[in-house]
């Protein structure tokens, strides 16, 4: 192997490496398979790694081993709320950012997940391109 054929290897492994500590990593926390499911093919359609939790106990546990840049969390979840779950994930990284998507807001729920320092509310149903504007949004933080 000449000196060229040796920079060139040795770029690519460099850009390899690169690739894979940037990767996007998300966390979605929904009790719904169908929505996980949904929400996990349109990010992986936009590169992500996303991991599930069915619950929140499981979510906390999961944002704790994987500590994803972003975590989408339903609200109303069997073991512990959406917004025990929050509390929970900012009180662990701060700079999490938390994305709390639900078909059920009320205005009570809205006010205490901003209280809690949650950065965003996708309502269900939401589009493919909806989610890309709002994680566009928090990319460069």
């Amino acid at each position: 192997m000449d000196t060229k054929e040796l920079i060139e290897k040795f770029k690519k492994k460099l850009d390899d490496e690169n690739t894979e500590t940037t990767k996007r990593i998300a966390l979605i926390i929904d009790d719904s398979e169908i929505n996980r499911e949904i929400l996990s093919f349109y990010l992986q359609e936009e590169d992500f790694e996303t991991y599930f939790a069915y619950d929140g106990s499981q979510g906390v546990e999961t944002f704790e081993k994987v500590r994803p840049k972003f975590v989408f969390l339903d609200i109303v979840m069997p073991k512990m709320s959406g917004l025990e779950v929050l509390k929970e994930i900012k009180e662990i990284d701060p700079t999490a950012i938390v994305i709390m998507v639900s078909s059920y807001v009320s205005k009570h729920n809205v006010q205490k997940a901003k209280n809690l320092k949650a950065d965003w509310f996708l309502m269900k149903p939401f589009s493919k391109e909806k989610l890309i504007e709002v994680i566009k949004r928090f990319e460069g933080r």
